[in-house]
């Protein structure tokens, strides 16, 4: 799969005329065409547009978009990933970047779709977000420009179509400013919306990790990853609502307002809108919910009083004992009156992979915990102090990879790690004692090579 990635470089010297349509049949898809465009302006252009052609969409522009779906981690027991074509329906093998005839079903909307099975609506989103991200991204290639939409009306699921029709230029426009004075609590500084990356590297090289280093994220880092996930962009959609970097079934927008970051600062809501909460308002701000107690005041007050918000990271973890350890926690809430609809689930994982994404642009890496149950939901809520009405749907855990053979996370490898590795030494995933913070090359077994790898950091220090 490597090769077939790279191989894809070759495609940015590649004629137009070498480039176009032609009709999709089964058997191995060309290599993921590479561009320029870096993940912040794929993320800060994306919109949905309605109405899409019937032209059919071509081999290289149905390889980028599947190639890209298929790059997304799979937190169920199952994902099975069908393109939609006008010649009948294909299963996606992500392994061989290849396609296989499934069915006669041609594509209802749009030039092409992508199906799905998943185990939950949390997967579908978080396949459909690099799929729409890598339409984007041919805006400015060889390819002929795609858009996107998903589309529910008159089916069982939610499906992704495609269309090959003009598209808004990609823009560099800031559009989410924060409404806070830089000397108050809850400002954020303006997110990047260009970056040195390209967002089909950034997507070959996913960090989607369980073991966390111990160091925090600076405040520019959580500026720009909270915005990639649920950020406003320079956007309006088409009944009068200022766009985000993800969709939403009729511009509902189901997580505005209640997501929650928690980090060494306390427990603070993402705000994308205005104080008034307008859905036509921009903003791109932090609210405090903790009360706060003694010690360091928080990196957003940089002025006022010597007090900071109560770190809530170890009550978290407890509230929900599958949770790596990690300097950042971003929890993902519904509306009571919405955390049980198709189109509200799609969208935590839309906001989530959005994260991982941003994330690794930035040489940081993430964790999704989906599907907790009412206690677990229950026990957040306590620990956070979130309001009884915003029910946790999936919590996303960042920060930067741990050091090989710093089992313990604390940016150090010394006896404490060798410690955790013995106690652990020659068992498997299955056996009762393996410890995953020792199983250093993730191989589901601790063994020789993840002591070699402690012995290599022996006594570094991040």
């Amino acid at each position: 799969m490597r090769g077939i990635i790279w191989a894809a470089l070759s495609c940015l010297t590649m004629s137009p005329s070498l480039c176009v349509a032609q009709d999709v049949t089964a058997g191995s898809l060309p290599p993921p065409a590479i561009t320029s465009n870096s993940v912040e302006i794929c993320l800060n252009s994306r919109y949905s547009q309605h109405t899409l052609s019937r032209t059919a969409a071509g081999p290289q522009q149905i390889a980028n978009i599947l190639w890209a779906a298929g790059r997304a981690p799979v937190t169920g027991t199952y994902r099975r990933i069908y393109a939609a074509t006008p010649s009948g329906t294909y299963l996606y093998d992500p392994n061989n970047h290849s396609l296989n005839r499934y069915s006669d079903e041609a594509v209802s909307d749009g030039g092409f779709a992508i199906l799905y099975e998943t185990q939950g609506d949390f997967d579908a989103g978080v396949l459909f977000m690099p799929a729409m991200l890598a339409a984007v991204s041919l805006g400015r290639s060889t390819e002929s420009a795609v858009a996107s939409c998903p589309k529910g009306l008159g089916f069982p699921k939610t499906r992704l179509f495609f269309g090959v029709q003009p598209v808004a230029d990609l823009t560099t426009s800031l559009a989410a400013r924060c409404s806070v004075a830089p000397d108050e609590p809850g400002w954020l500084p303006d997110p990047m919306m260009t970056g040195d990356n390209s967002l089909e590297t950034v997507l070959a090289n996913l960090r989607y990790i369980n073991r966390f280093a111990r160091t925090n994220l600076t405040l520019q880092e959580t500026s720009q990853i909270l915005w990639a996930g649920y950020g406003c962009t320079a956007h309006m959609t088409t009944n009068g609502r200022a766009g985000l970097t993800v969709p939403s079934a009729f511009a509902n927008y189901y997580l505005s307002g209640s997501i929650y970051l928690v980090d060494e600062d306390g427990v603070r809501r993402y705000q994308n809108r205005t104080p008034g909460l307008s859905p036509a308002t921009r903003d791109h701000r932090l609210e405090t919910l903790a009360p706060p107690a003694p010690g360091r005041r928080p990196r957003s007050e940089e002025g006022g009083g010597a007090s900071q918000p109560v770190d809530a990271r170890a009550a978290l973890r407890t509230a929900v004992n599958r949770l790596p350890e990690a300097p950042c926690y971003i929890v993902l809430c519904l509306d009571s009156s919405s955390a049980g609809q198709h189109y509200a689930q799609l969208e935590t994982g839309f906001a989530a992979v959005d994260y991982l994404i941003q994330a690794t642009a930035l040489g940081l890496g993430c964790y999704f915990t989906p599907n907790l149950t009412s206690a677990e939901q229950q026990a957040v809520r306590t620990a956070t102090a979130i309001p009884a009405t915003h029910i946790p749907q999936v919590i996303v855990s960042i920060g930067a990879a741990a050091m090989p053979g710093d089992a313990d996370g604390d940016d150090t490898v010394d006896l404490a790690d060798y410690a955790i590795l013995s106690r652990c030494w020659l068992l498997s995933k299955s056996w009762t004692g393996y410890d995953a913070r020792a199983d250093f090359d993730g191989d589901g077994f601790v063994g020789l090579a993840d002591l070699s790898l402690l012995a290599m950091n022996w006594l570094r220090t991040r």
